[in-house]
């Protein structure tokens, strides 16, 4: 009895054994998606949400924005493609270019007031009917033409006819900045401390002068001789670059890029100075997102 038991319990392990050793085959389903990974804290991505719209748009996202963003972010486990995705969709919005006329704004022009610019615009227009001013028509029509510009702005921005690069063109290059910054010297050191974030050195401001002035000068290792050409040679070079993308770094990131981001980023943005792409790329880092 004791010997069969042990026969049976022999046989019975064998069979185990060899069941144990089958290779298991796993099956893979075509177009399956992955669960959410449930390991990210919901309020990790409401943080990323809520912020970009703050930051981009300047207001938090409506209930309907807030949801289409945090669906988007969960069906694909909030990974880096996903990010870009909702950064993207954010920009999409005319918003955001309100909100970047708003900053330029207020940080060339002191928040300059709408009724501000339509006061000299009138002062303007009523000068160039006046018999006296005749000689000065050729000026006070520039200066006109200017302000026009200006007031033009946010209507070119969102129907794409004007570049962000374009906006900052437009924001140093009018009465009020000029009255702000007094003198070719004044203005050389603006354009350096609002786009390079330094200040000029001798040498630039030196050379910057001349050129404002209508003398032939050095900006950049190219010649200008206007206040045009400091402008066109200054807005498309590669320190402009540099300094918007340490602008962005500073504004969304809170600290300065190294040298290897720095390099990166700058390329990026000289490529076709888009300002949208270099921010979507920025933004959708693991940095940003608060991912350790």
């Amino acid at each position: 009895m004791g010997k069969q038991f042990i026969l049976k319990l022999l046989f019975i392990t064998s069979i185990l054994g060899i069941a144990s050793c089958t290779k298991k085959e796993d099956k893979i389903i075509p177009g399956n998606t992955p669960p959410p990974d449930n390991t990210l804290p919901t309020g990790l991505k409401a943080n990323f949400i809520n912020k970009s719209y703050i930051g981009l748009l300047g207001r938090e996202p409506s209930d309907l924005e807030y949801n289409e963003a945090l669906n988007s972010l969960n069906l694909n486990n909030f990974n880096e493609a996903s990010r870009s995705t909702v950064i993207s969709n954010i920009l999409e919005n005319d918003e955001f270019y309100t909100r970047q006329f708003e900053i330029a704004n207020n940080e060339m022009l002191n928040g300059l007031d709408t009724f501000e610019v339509n006061d000299v615009i009138y002062t303007f227009t009523f000068l160039l009917t006046q018999p006296q001013y005749e000689p000065f028509y050729e000026q006070i029509q520039s200066e006109l033409d200017r302000l026009v510009e200006y007031k033009s702005i946010p209507s070119l921005l969102n129907s794409g006819q004007l570049s962000i690069q374009g906006m900052h063109r437009i924001c140093i290059n009018n009465y009020f900045f000029d009255q702000l910054n007094m003198g070719a010297l004044n203005f050389v050191i603006a354009t350096y401390q609002l786009f390079l974030l330094r200040n000029p050195t001798e040498f630039e401001k030196t050379e910057g002068v001349k050129i404002i002035d209508g003398f032939t000068g050095i900006l950049f290792l190219q010649e200008a001789s206007s206040k045009n050409e400091y402008l066109d040679i200054f807005l498309n070079s590669t320190d402009y670059a540099e300094g918007q993308v340490k602008q962005m770094f500073n504004r969304f990131l809170f600290r300065s890029p190294n040298t290897e981001e720095s390099v990166y980023f700058t390329q990026l943005l000289k490529q076709n100075l888009d300002f949208k792409i270099l921010l979507v790329n920025l933004l959708k880092t693991d940095e940003y997102a608060g991912i350790e």
